[in-house]
């Protein structure tokens, strides 16, 4: 979500005075310095952004992504905030709103703004996935698993709503539909450590305790740390 095209700045002079860089000129820039992971200067070309022009939705919606990448919550809200006074037609603002909320686990605002992204944008499979892990953490099950199931539909080569359904289930002890969820999602991500730690959780509470212990290890090898505390706790 929060990858952007990487663009290069033409930076034009004269002999006399360097030009004023243009508004877009600036977001290119702005651009390329979030492509490269670069926060902190991003916010710098925004900020001369806003400046010009204060009004500039896209600008704000990029800055609270930077101040979300670097953890200033206060911020990053605020500009989202901003971007949907000045363009409440973009659902993206309002997503990465949902996302800011489901971080600090304020898991009922992220949910009405994961709502309104939908209503604009209802065919992203990343706006149904995200949904469903806030339904989730308000343990209202049913519905995100029917949210995780649209996802699928949407985005079939995509191995998160198959994991994130799977682990609903685990919820309801139904170990043998959430088993051939985690297998799919195997398929299509084999270095899903996350996947193979929920498979190796099934097998330990069905009485296939070796094979489980395998596949915590696969877990661990593929940096899910918490398949570390669990092999110390059942594969001794």
């Amino acid at each position: 979500m929060f990858k952007v095209n990487t663009i290069i700045l033409v930076i034009c002079s004269t002999f006399f005075f360097a030009c004023s860089p243009s508004e877009e000129e600036l977001m290119q820039e702005s651009r390329k310095n979030m492509g490269s992971e670069n926060y902190k200067e991003a916010i710098k070309y925004l900020n001369q952004v806003l400046s010009k022009n204060n009004t500039n939705a896209d600008a704000y919606n990029m800055r609270g992504v930077a101040y979300l990448q670097i953890l200033d919550y206060s911020k990053s809200k605020e500009d989202f905030t901003e971007s949907i006074k000045n363009d409440s037609s973009n659902y993206k603002p309002y997503y990465n709103r949902g996302n800011l909320h489901l971080e600090t686990k304020s898991y009922e605002k992220a949910l009405l703004d994961y709502n309104r992204a939908i209503d604009l944008r209802p065919n992203n499979a990343d706006l149904f996935i995200n949904r469903a892990t806030a339904l989730f953490e308000l343990k209202q099950y049913d519905a995100a698993l029917e949210d995780n199931r649209f996802a699928i539909k949407l985005s079939p080569n995509n191995y998160i709503p198959y994991l994130n359904s799977a682990k609903t289930l685990i919820q309801f002890g139904s170990f043998s539909k959430a088993d051939s969820l985690l297998d799919l999602s195997l398929k299509i991500n084999p270095e899903n450590g996350e996947s193979f730690y929920w498979s190796g959780f099934i097998k330990i509470n069905t009485d296939q305790k070796d094979a489980g212990c395998d596949d915590l290890i696969k877990a661990k090898n593929r940096g899910f740390q918490d398949a570390i505390e669990a092999l110390d706790k059942f594969c001794q």
